[in-house]
C-alpha cells in the first residue's frame, strides 16, 4: 500500500498539481489532489513518499519491438553494406535470428529490459524470431520478463522463409504460448499475440493456417489476443502482393482474416488511402516506428492522415531502443520534415505515445495500462523534470519534445513494485547480465 504525494501528476489525460497516487498491490486505488488523498490514505499506507514537485506520470509503453536484435549492436556485416530494405533483411536480420540459441534469446531480452527500466518503459509488445530455436523461445523471453518485473506481450513471427516446417513450428509456438499465457498459467505481467513476419513472406496456405489456428482458440481467448505483423514496411510488400496474388497487401490480409480490432500492424509506410480505409473499417491498429523507418531509409507512413481518419495509432521502436521519449521526439521532428510543414505534429505525438499506446496495449492485458486511474495497473514513473516555464495540460506535449528525456527518469514502478528507485535498479543484476551477454555475443557473432 503506497502513497505518492505532492507531485506534478499527469494521469495520461489530465494534470493535477499538487497531485497524489495511491495503490495497493498491483492496482491503482485512487488518484487526486495531494491534500485529499493524504488525509484519506496516509494512515493506511505502509509506504509514503513526498515527491517534492517531481513529475509523476504513466509508465511508457513500447508497442512494437524486437528483443532478439540486441546482439546486432556493433556487429560487422559480411558481404558489404546493404543498399535497400530487402538486403538489410537478408544480410542482417535473417542471418542474426538464425544464430540465436535459447540462452541468447533470454539474454537479448534481459539487456533490453534493463534499458526499459532505466528509460521508464513498463510495458513492451515484442515480436520474436529465432528459426533454429523456435520451440520454447517465448518461455525464455517470459522468464526474463518475470525476472525484470516489466510487463510484456509476446509472440513468435511465422514466416515461409525457413520452409513449411519452420512456418508450422512458428504457428505451434504462438498457440502454445497463447494457451499457456491466457489459459493455463495466466500472469498479470504477461500477454500474448500471434506473430507473423509480413504478408510477403507468408503464402496463402500459411495465412490460412494462421487464421484457422486462431479461430480454434476459445472465444474468450480470441478476445484477449490478435495478430501482430509488419505491413508495408517498404515497397516489397506491395510489389510481391500484386505480382503473386493480384491484390494489395492490406486487401490480402483482410481476405485471410488477419485484420481486426486486436490486430497490430507495424509500420504501414507503403499503404495508400484505400488501404487505410480498410484498416479503419476493420478497426485494426497501426504502430509507428519512425527511428527504424529512418534507419532503413524506407520513408515514413502518413500517420496524420490515419489519425484524422479515426485509426488508432501508437508508437513502437522496432527494436532500435526502449527509450520512448526519444522515439516521441523523432516522431515530432521527422514528420515536420516529411510534410515540409513546421505546423504539423503538435499534440498528435503525445496522443500516440500516451493515449494510443494505452488503448492498444490494454487490449492484451487483464487491466488497463498507460493511464493513472483507479482500477488500472500501478505502472508509473517519477521524473526529475524541473520546468523552466509554466507546465500545464495545454503545453505538456512541447515540454516532452523539448525538455523531458529518459535520463530524467528517477524511479520506475510496474505492477506496484519498484523496479528502479532513485536510479538504482532493484530487480536485475546489471553487471552480471551485461557480462554474460558479452560472453554469449562471441558465439552469436561466430554463427552469424
Amino acid at each position: 500500500m503506497t502513497l505518492l504525494y505532492n507531485a506534478v501528476l499527469f494521469t495520461g489525460t489530465d494534470f493535477i498539481v499538487p497531485g497524489a497516487l495511491y495503490f495497493e498491490k498491483d492496482t491503482i486505488v485512487a488518484v487526486g489532489g495531494s491534500e485529499d488523498l493524504f488525509s484519506l490514505y496516509s494512515e493506511k499506507a505502509s509506504e509514503k513518499m513526498d515527491l517534492d514537485g517531481k513529475l509523476l506520470m504513466p509508465g511508457m509503453i513500447c508497442l512494437h519491438g524486437h528483443f532478439y536484435g540486441m546482439f546486432s549492436r556493433g556487429m560487422s556485416l559480411k558481404g558489404g553494406n546493404p543498399s535497400n530494405f530487402k538486403e538489410i533483411l537478408e544480410q542482417l536480420w535473417w542471418r542474426l535470428d538464425k544464430a540465436l540459441q535459447p540462452e541468447d534469446v533470454k539474454y537479448s531480452a534481459l539487456v533490453c529490459l534493463l534499458q526499459a527500466i532505466k528509460c521508464g518503459t513498463t510495458t513492451i509488445v515484442d515480436h520474436h524470431a529465432s528459426p533454429n530455436s523456435i520451440k520454447g523461445s517465448l518461455d525464455e523471453i517470459a522468464s526474463a520478463t518475470l525476472e525484470s518485473q516489466v510487463r510484456a506481450v509476446l509472440c513468435y513471427e511465422v514466416t515461409d522463409r525457413n520452409g513449411e516446417e519452420g512456418a508450422l513450428e512458428g504457428i505451434k509456438e504462438n498457440i502454445r504460448f497463447i494457451k499457456k499465457c491466457l489459459i493455463d498459467e495466466p500472469n498479470p505481467l504477461l500477454g500474448a499475440t500471434f506473430g507473423l513476419h509480413a504478408a510477403f513472406t507468408c503464402c496463402d496456405e500459411t495465412l490460412t493456417k494462421c487464421r484457422d489456428a486462431m479461430l480454434e482458440l476459445p472465444k474468450e481467448v480470441q478476445k484477449m489476443t490478435g495478430f501482430h505483423i509488419h505491413v508495408g514496411e517498404d515497397t516489397t510488400d506491395l510489389k510481391v502482393s500484386m505480382e503473386k496474388y493480384g491484390i494489395k497487401t492490406v486487401e490480402r490480409l483482410k481476405k485471410f482474416g488477419i485484420l481486426g480490432e486486436n490486430s497490430l500492424l507495424g509500420h504501414c509506410v507503403d499503404v495508400d488511402k484505400e488501404e487505410l480505409q480498410i484498416i479503419k473499417d476493420t478497426n485494426s491498429n497501426i504502430v509507428h516506428n519512425p527511428q527504424s523507418n529512418m534507419n532503413n531509409a524506407v520513408g515514413l507512413p502518413d500517420v496524420l492522415t490515419a489519425i484524422e481518419m479515426g485509426i488508432d495509432v501508437g508508437l513502437g521502436t522496432d527494436g532500435i531502443t526502449l527509450d520512448m521519449f526519444a522515439e516521441s521526439k523523432v516522431t515530432y521532428f521527422s514528420h515536420k520534415l516529411y510534410k515540409k510543414d513546421p505546423r504539423v505534429m503538435g499534440g498528435e505525438t503525445l496522443k500516440m505515445l500516451i493515449e494510443g499506446n494505452s488503448k492498444i496495449a490494454s487490449k492484451f492485458l487483464s487491466k488497463k495500462v498507460g493511464s493513472l486511474e483507479p482500477g488500472a495497473f500501478a505502472d508509473c514513473i517519477i521524473v526529475d523534470y524541473d520546468p523552466p516555464t509554466d507546465l500545464n495540460k495545454g503545453n505538456f506535449p512541447w515540454h516532452v519534445q523539448f525538455g523531458v528525456t529518459a535520463g530524467d527518469v528517477r524511479s520506475t514502478i510496474c505492477g506496484g513494485k519498484w523496479l528502479m528507485k532513485d536510479r538504482k535498479i532493484l530487480t536485475l543484476n546489471e553487471k552480471e547480465i551485461m557480462k554474460r551477454a558479452r560472453e554469449l555475443s562471441v558465439g552469436v557473432w561466430d554463427r552469424f
